[in-house]
């Protein structure tokens, strides 16, 4: 099979005075050679923890959401890493993992949900 995994992005416009980056990619596909996948909700708390990727071996393109009202969360690429991606309040992410990570989260003042889901590559 072919073009199993299909994003829509109809826009992503920034405008601020005089200043304006505007694409339209439309809907993107992708080919995914791995069947499996992890769908969760995991409540990150103010220490890192590691993202329980369930019976991923190899992670492919991920989405992220945090659900929280108030506070943001992080991901790191590994333990101990460098956090890496910022989600704020509300906020969602779309990412291809890297096959030798192993993501990691921690919120900022207080415990958040984090939804994700992690496509096997």
């Amino acid at each position: 099979m072919a073009n199993e995994l299909t994003i829509n992005l109809t826009q992503f416009q920034f405008l601020t005075g005089n200043r304006k980056v505007s694409r339209e990619p439309g809907s993107l596909t992708f080919d995914v050679t791995g069947d499996k996948f992890t769908h969760a909700v995991q409540e990150i708390g103010v220490a890192e923890e590691a993202i329980d990727l369930g019976d991923v071996a190899a992670g492919g393109y991920s989405f992220w959401w945090n659900h929280d009202a108030t506070n943001f969360v992080e991901i790191r690429a590994d333990t101990g890493e460098t956090d890496l991606i910022k989600l704020k309040a509300g906020e969602i992410a779309v990412f291809r993992l890297s096959g030798d990570s192993t993501p990691y989260a921690i919120a900022d003042t207080g415990a958040c949900e984090l939804e994700y889901v992690i496509l096997e590559d």
